[in-house]
C-alpha cells in the first residue's frame, strides 16, 4: 500500500510539474525561433537560434524603459507599502481602543472595495500628479496597504508585548524601537509582503493604462503594445513575454524560502 501511496504521489508531482513547466518551455524555445517557425507553437527546439529576437524587442519595444519604469514604480510603492503597513499595524496590534479596531476594520475594507477609477483620476488630475512617477507610485501603494497591514498585525501580535515595555524603559522613541527592534523580527512576512507588493505592481496594467501616457508604461503593457504591432510575429511577442516575467522568476527563485513561512507566521494570530 505504501508503495501505491507514493507511486501515486509522485505521478502527480510530475504531472502538475508538467502543466506549470510546459507553457514556461512553450514560450521560452518559440521566443528563439524563426517567424515561420513560431507561428506553430510547438515545443520542439528550433532549426535556428534567433537570439537576436531579444535584441530587435529591446529596440522595437523600448524594453528598457519599461523595465525602468516598472522598476521606479514597483520599488517606490514597495518601499511606501512596508513602512507605513508596518506602522500602523504596530499601533494597531498594541493598542486596546475602539479606534484601533475601527482603523483595522476600515484597511481591511480596501480588500473588497472596487477600485474607483474615474474619482482617482480627477484626485491625480487636481493635484498634477497625473503622468508623474509619484503619482503611479501612490496609487500603487495605496491598493497594497489593506493586505500588507492585515499581515502585519497577524504578525505582530505573536511578538511579546515585553519588547516594547523594556524599550521604553530604556529610553528608546516610538519609532526608533518599531524600526530597530520591532520590525528586524518581522523580517519573514516582510519578504513575503515586499515579493507579493512588487510582483502585483510590476504586473499592473491598469494603473500605467489610465493615468499615465505610454511613456511610463511598465513592461506587460510592452507586451500589449508590441502584440499590436508584431501580432503576426509571434516570435517576438514571446521574447517581449519572456522578458517580462523573467526578473520576477528570479525574484521568486532568491525569496521563495520566506513566502510560505511569512504567510504561515502572520496567520497565527490573524
Amino acid at each position: 500500500m505504501k508503495v501505491i501511496k507514493k507511486t501515486v504521489y509522485y505521478v502527480t508531482t510530475v504531472f502538475l510539474t508538467l502543466v506549470f513547466v510546459t507553457p514556461l518551455w512553450m514560450v521560452f524555445i518559440n521566443s528563439v525561433k524563426e517567424k515561420k517557425d513560431a507561428r506553430f507553437f510547438a515545443l520542439g527546439l528550433p532549426s535556428v537560434w534567433r537570439w537576436d529576437n531579444y535584441e530587435t524587442v529591446i529596440k522595437a519595444g523600448n524594453v528598457l524603459r519599461a523595465f525602468f519604469n516598472g522598476l521606479i514604480v514597483s520599488g517606490g510603492s514597495v518601499l511606501i507599502v512596508l513602512a507605513f503597513s508596518s506602522i500602523a499595524a504596530f499601533v494597531i496590534s498594541r493598542s486596546t481602543s475602539k479606534w484601533a479596531k475601527g482603523a483595522y476594520y476600515t484597511f481591511l475594507c480596501g480588500l473588497v472595495i472596487p477600485v474607483a477609477f474615474v474619482p482617482t483620476y480627477l484626485i491625480l488630475d487636481t493635484l498634477k500628479l497625473f503622468n508623474t512617477y509619484m503619482g503611479l507610485i501612490l496609487v500603487s501603494a495605496t491598493y497594497g496597504l489593506p493586505m500588507s497591514i492585515f499581515l502585519y498585525t497577524g504578525f505582530v501580535k505573536t511578538i511579546p508585548r515585553e519588547l516594547d515595555e523594556a524599550a521604553f524603559l530604556d529610553g528608546c522613541p516610538p519609532l526608533k524601537m518599531v524600526f530597530e527592534i520591532i520590525f528586524p523580527l518581522l523580517k519573514p512576512i516582510t519578504i513575503t509582503l515586499f515579493i507579493f507588493n512588487f510582483v502585483g505592481c510590476w504586473n499592473d496594467i491598469q494603473v500605467p493604462l489610465y493615468f499615465s501616457n505610454t511613456a511610463k508604461w511598465n513592461l506587460p503593457l510592452t507586451v500589449y503594445n508590441f502584440y499590436g504591432t508584431y501580432g503576426s510575429s509571434w516570435n517576438l511577442v514571446f521574447a517581449d513575454i519572456v522578458m517580462t516575467v523573467l526578473p520576477l522568476l528570479v525574484l521568486h527563485l532568491v525569496c521563495q524560502k520566506y513566502i510560505i513561512a511569512g504567510m504561515t507566521a502572520g496567520a497565527v494570530k490573524g
